[in-house]
């Protein structure tokens, strides 16, 4: 047996729990120190001790500590991504985009979910920072603790589609207000007056941007809504708002959802009460997963620029990230910066 499989021979298996970076200098019966210079890619350490370390931290399995990493002084490749709700189609794409706009930088994505719970988002906040994570991209929930906003002065951080008052960082949102506003102009348009709006709560950003540009549009044509309803963005909510909607005696021609999952809400409560979109009433969603193509004559919706706005959060915190390191002026504002929503029509919704 030669020297090179006496060596393998004694190696951990790859996957062995615990295997640190003296695990790997011993092994190779060199310094920590050499292998610590070797794996940082050091002018100091040739390139065939560079290839001889690198082939036994594969084989062993060692994965170098993030938080070793950053009190040596080198910037960690940490991101960490708080959004309220990964099974929410909007939320898991922002999160395959941002996971792969950072992965393009390489550098990984920690995603937390704190279900719009205020005592969550700062217990997973608390859990990323341990990791002395490069920054934080954030959707608040409407009322964050005050030890949040004290924990996010100390990391980049950006706001995603919602904005809080308290927060610190930049902001990358969609005009709420615009979106909605035009998906009323357009039943409006078709002849309707009587319309309800179901969105989300006053007290998050974008419900009262949403229902703002629904009061907007009757507004304009001095109409009053027959009804609003606002509460938990989620599908049962939107069921039992509909549905105390479409019984009462004067109900809506016309609804606009503020959300994919009240849309979704919405329609079960259609289905249930055994009425049809548009015959029996008009339906314009918000955002535009697949299925809403897909469901029975197209939903008529308010599409959002997902990509732009997860690329551009990911792209704004880079930004501040390298003027950091460099002391330069960033390459991308750190303000607020809003995208443009567009009503994309389909067959949910007619002319009365």
């Amino acid at each position: 047996m030669g020297s090179h499989d006496t060596q393998a021979a004694r190696l951990p298996l790859r996957g062995d729990a615990g295997v640190t970076i003296r695990d790997v200098a011993k092994a190779l019966n060199i310094s920590h120190t050499t292998v610590s210079r070797a794996l940082a890619d050091s002018p100091k350490i040739s390139g065939e001790m560079k290839l001889r370390v690198r082939a036994v931290v594969a084989q062993m399995g060692y994965v170098p500590s993030a938080s070793a990493r950053t009190m040596r002084g080198r910037p960690s490749s940490l991101v960490g991504l708080i959004i309220p709700d990964v099974q929410n189609d909007f939320y898991a794409t922002v999160a395959k985009i941002v996971a792969d706009s950072l992965a393009s930088h390489s550098m990984q994505l920690l995603l937390s979910v704190t279900d719009d719970n205020p005592d969550r988002e700062l217990r997973e906040l608390r859990a990323i920072l341990e990791t002395r994570p490069a920054g934080i991209i954030i959707v608040p929930t409407a009322l964050p603790r005050p030890e949040t906003s004290a924990l996010l002065q100390s990391v980049e951080t950006v706001q995603l589609v919602r904005v809080h008052a308290d927060l610190a960082g930049s902001a990358v949102v969609i005009d709420d207000r615009a979106g909605i506003k035009a998906a009323t102009r357009h039943l409006l348009d078709s002849g309707h007056k009587r319309l309800a709006f179901v969105g989300g709560d006053e007290t998050l950003s974008t419900g009262r941007e949403r229902l703002g540009g629904f009061q907007d549009a009757l507004a304009e044509r001095r109409l009053r809504p027959v009804n609003i309803a606002l509460g938990s963005p989620r599908p049962e909510f939107a069921r039992y708002a509909v549905t105390s909607m479409m019984s009462a005696k004067n109900r809506p021609t016309g609804i606009i959802l503020g959300s994919a999952e009240l849309t979704l809400g919405a329609l079960q409560a259609l289905r249930t009460l055994k009425l049809e979109w548009p015959r029996d009433i008009s339906v314009v969603g918000y955002h535009d997963p697949a299925w809403f193509e897909l469901a029975e004559g197209g939903i008529t919706t308010v599409r959002l620029p997902v990509e732009d706005i997860a690329t551009t959060a990911t792209t704004v915190l880079l930004s501040r990230l390298d003027k950091r390191q460099t002391n330069s002026a960033p390459e991308v504002s750190t303000g607020t910066v809003q995208f443009e929503p567009s009503l994309v029509l389909r067959g949910s919704t007619r002319s009365l």
